[in-house]
């Protein structure tokens, strides 16, 4: 990895005592909490799924032997454990992901077996179809995740055969995906921070839906190096940042094409309207992210043959209806008919893309963690925008921030609204970002974001000391 990497800049140290005692305290509170889940609940966790869920889940996935297929889940979990040691993260870093990984591991092997099977999830369509194929490369298709994950499993199959093992390799992809989450939130605050670490990895959906054999593991990594990348060139790091921008979007893209167009519309935004670029970087940025949006824009045109504005209303409609079935779902009275009606829908189909289902919409035992933890996230924003205004928004960063949360839940609205349950599931591609901004507007009102074209971030010299801006 580069001297410029997620894991290598060297952070310039905070002068703040004050508050670098509390962030002490609430890390030394998170990691004792992390200690606990790894080493106490994780296997209780495991024989517990096992247990309750068992032979259900093997019927499902049409798994002969399950002791045998969990035992090599934990084989391969025991390896990646043993390879998080060579990271090259400071040691900190790695025991933190090691714990983390553990937690994990009590999710991916035990805690998701009675959801998987009681309620079901693609994941059994992806195992049975990738261990099958024979040419697994002949399935990929850049936009069209169901074909693509397929194909993955069939790579890994060339492995193992093993469903929990393969599923487990899906979650290290989401480990990734967090620590550089972290990285990216480091950037943004110039310090390090180990509580953001803890609680980014142990977010419940965050953690939950980055632990599965399926879409959004690759969704949230490609979504994760893309944000590395925007946090670097809003805050003035250079041009190279462009290139996190673009393996993020591609790694994205690869299985839902529609992101490129999502995420990158509010970083071109940001970047021209808030960011401390010059005026030669600000046009470097554009020539070269420009056609990266247009190509986006096309590709999602092109996957959903979109030609003029009656399509994009008869396609979205479509799109939408067809997440109205199963337990959480409710439809929107009479469809679209017009761009009008679209438009008037935004804020409400937006709301519930963010923030739902809340306390007392689906009364089962997921649904009610749901409903707890968006209760927390609404509250954490509006305790922010209480105590702040709307002020903050003059921060490049938190602008792009509120760009990016308006832009997805406007594009992710249309079909949330008709599923409360995968509205819960799909929010996990912007949940680290919602998290973030609300714990920064809530708790951290005294750090003031990067406003300087000059890079707070250095390589550290030879003598030890960090190059301040």
């Amino acid at each position: 990895m580069s001297s410029q990497g997620p894991a290598s800049a060297t952070i310039r140290e905070s002068r703040t005592p004050g508050a670098d005692t509390s962030v002490n305290r609430t890390t030394a509170y998170l990691t004792i909490a992390a200690e606990i889940w790894a080493f106490g609940l994780t296997p209780l966790a495991i024989a517990l799924g096992f247990s309750l869920a068992g032979p259900i889940a093997a019927a499902q996935f049409r798994i002969v032997d399950l002791e045998a297929d969990v035992f090599e889940g934990l084989i391969a979990s025991f390896l990646i454990l043993l390879s998080i040691q060579f990271w090259p993260v400071p040691g900190q870093h790695r025991r933190a992901l090691s714990l983390l990984w553990l937690i994990r591991i009590g999710v991916t092997l035990g805690f998701m077996l009675p959801y998987e099977a009681y309620f079901g999830l693609d994941a059994s369509s992806f195992f049975i179809a990738g261990t099958h194929v024979n040419d697994s490369f002949r399935w990929f298709m850049f936009g069209n995740g169901t074909l693509n994950v397929i194909g993955i499993v069939g790579v890994l199959a060339k492995i193992t055969t093993s469903y929990s093992a393969i599923k487990v390799i899906f979650s290290y992809a989401g480990l990734i995906a967090v620590y550089i989450l972290y990285r990216a939130v480091t950037l943004a605050l110039q310090r390090e921070n180990l509580a953001a670490l803890y609680i980014l990895g142990m977010f419940p959906s965050l953690l939950f839906w980055s632990s599965i054999l399926g879409k959004d593991p690759i969704t949230l990594l490609g979504i994760a190096i893309f944000s590395y990348g925007a946090v670097g060139l809003i805050i003035g790091r250079g041009l190279n940042m462009l290139v996190y921008v673009a393996v993020g979007m591609l790694i994205a893209s690869f299985i839902r094409i529609w992101l490129g167009a999502v995420f990158l519309t509010p970083l071109l935004a940001a970047v021209v309207l808030g960011g401390r670029l010059s005026v030669t970087l600000k046009v470097g940025f554009l020539v070269l992210t420009v056609p990266l949006f247009l190509a986006a824009l096309q590709g999602f045109a092109d996957q959903f043959s979109l030609e003029t504005t009656e399509d994009l209303v008869t396609r979205t409609d479509e799109i939408s209806q067809s997440w109205a079935r199963g337990g959480s779902a409710q439809q929107i009275k009479g469809g679209f008919s017009s761009l009008y009606e679209m438009i008037l829908f935004i804020p409400i189909g937006a709301f519930t893309a963010l923030f739902r289902p809340l306390p007392g919409e689906i009364m089962n035992v997921f649904g009610i963690m749901a409903g707890i933890e968006n209760a927390f996230l609404l509250a954490l924003i509006v305790n922010g925008v209480r105590r702040r205004g709307l002020a903050w928004l003059s921060q490049p960063l938190l602008l792009w921030s509120v760009l990016t949360l308006g832009a997805w839940s406007a594009v992710y609205g249309f079909a949330s609204y008709q599923n409360l349950g995968t509205a819960f599931r799909f929010h996990v591609q912007v949940v680290p970002l919602l998290l973030m901004v609300g714990l920064y507007l809530s708790f951290f009102s005294g750090v003031r974001l990067p406003h300087r074209r000059q890079p707070f971030l250095r390589v550290a010299s030879t003598d030890g000391a960090s190059g301040g801006a």
